[in-house]
């Protein structure tokens, strides 16, 4: 007897691995009843587990996302008034957890009334220094650059009836009852900015205004006009009360905060908040992973269970392949092959369900949620581990069932009948 040759050894095995999967898809047409039961179980188990993680792609991520990402979150605020050189600004300028930074005056200094007209008047404004890279203004909308313009808030902007391109009085005043001064400049609106990025009344403006209208408050200037207003007023200041400072992320608060504790400045920031979000982001996270681990053990056990009772229910016939000539190989996979396939089915049903689930999430949540993104989404990378985990599971379920398959014994089996 000679031994096969090395080039019929790989066909024999193509052979009979055909022969396996051929013989376990008939089996699952032929037993369509237990197929469909085991398709929709697998459905049943991993259509939830897709949705619930679409959930937590689609809304509950959108929502974190917006809030890290929220400029008032990511602002480093200086508490009080203190002395800020320009040596200071340049090394907190180089850093790089730092995203914008700008010197600012006193608070005390920091109003301006505005005049539209004498009926639409506004007393005791905020001025709010901007500049280039400013996060709190939206894309799209340039920061003031010349000393006389203006961006003014929404609010504000609709107390005085005032849209971009339209003229504004601003009034400073200096001294006490007895000794009222004032000053008027005229100044020029160039934008508004949303309420969704600063609620409230301001004017978010040059440097170099806040910088004049300090210098005459505090009699550093005989007078204050529109013809005085230039960009050199800010570049000749060397020493600043405050700043406004904004991180470049989350993890850039804590040590940007903790930095300029270092440096003897009383700060705050929205640590607090962040601390919580980021909780409620690690628990769902961990509800999710305790989810998705029970859904996965439900499935391994319920699919190889099904298969398991399927080789014991078939004992008979996988005894009858061997005594046909169909070696290990085959019999073992006959179950492989059926879980393979039930995985491929259950999961495309399961899609299905995620689809129809998802858009009646979109549909319905969506209404209370807008401009929050998805509420249920899954993408194209999330569907693809979806669809390999299912098939892991697949495979792994049906290891035992194969293992079981391969101890099958013909001469047993067959006293049994």
């Amino acid at each position: 007897m000679t031994a096969p040759t090395p080039a019929r050894t790989p066909r024999r095995l193509r052979r009979r691995g055909r022969a396996g999967i051929g013989l376990a898809l008939h089996d699952l047409v032929h037993d369509r009843r237990t197929t469909l039961v085991l398709l929709f179980t697998v459905a049943a188990i991993v259509a939830p587990v897709m949705l619930l993680f679409g959930l937590k792609n689609g809304v509950v991520a959108t929502m974190i996302e917006k809030f890290l990402k929220e400029p008032s979150n990511l602002e480093v605020t200086i508490y009080g008034n203190t002395d800020l050189t320009r040596d200071w600004f340049a090394r907190y300028g180089a850093r790089p957890d730092l995203r914008f930074i700008l010197p600012n005056t006193r608070t005390i200094s920091a109003t301006i009334d505005l005049v539209a007209t004498p009926e639409r008047a506004q007393t005791a404004v905020e001025m709010i220094p901007s500049a280039a890279g400013d996060p709190l203004l939206p894309p799209g909308l340039a920061a003031p650059a010349a000393p006389g313009d203006l961006l003014l808030t929404a609010t504000l902007a609709a107390k005085l009836r005032l849209a971009p391109g339209d003229p504004v009085t601003g009034i400073i005043r200096r001294g006490g009852s007895g000794n009222l001064q004032k000053a008027r400049l005229d100044l020029r609106v160039t934008g508004v900015l949303p309420e969704d990025r600063f609620a409230g009344d301001a004017v978010f403006c040059p440097l170099a205004l806040l910088v004049a209208t300090e210098d005459y408050r505090d009699g550093l200037r005989p007078t204050l006009a529109t013809t005085e207003l230039t960009d050199t007023l800010a570049a000749a200041r060397t020493h600043f009360a405050n700043a406004r400072v904004y991180a470049v992320d989350i993890a850039g608060v804590e040590t940007l905060a903790a930095a300029m504790r270092a440096d003897g400045i009383e700060i705050r920031t929205q640590a607090e908040k962040i601390r919580s979000l980021k909780a409620l982001a690690d628990t769902l996270a961990f509800v999710f992973q305790v989810v998705a681990l029970i859904g996965t053990l439900g499935g391994v056990l319920a699919l190889g269970g099904a298969l398991w009772v399927n080789v014991e229910r078939k004992r008979r016939s996988l005894a009858l392949l061997r005594l046909y000539g169909f070696g290990n190989l085959t019999v073992v996979l006959v179950p492989l092959a059926q879980s393979m396939a039930i995985a491929i089915g259950g999961f495309i049903l399961a899609y299905g369900g995620y689809l129809a689930g998802a858009a009646a999430f979109n549909r319905v949540l969506g209404q209370n949620l807008a401009g929050q993104g998805f509420v249920c989404r899954l993408g194209p990378e999330h569907l693809l581990a979806a669809a390999g985990l299912t098939l892991a599971v697949a495979l792994l379920a049906a290891s035992a069932a194969g293992y079981r398959a391969s101890r099958v014994d013909a001469a047993e089996c067959l006293r049994e009948t």
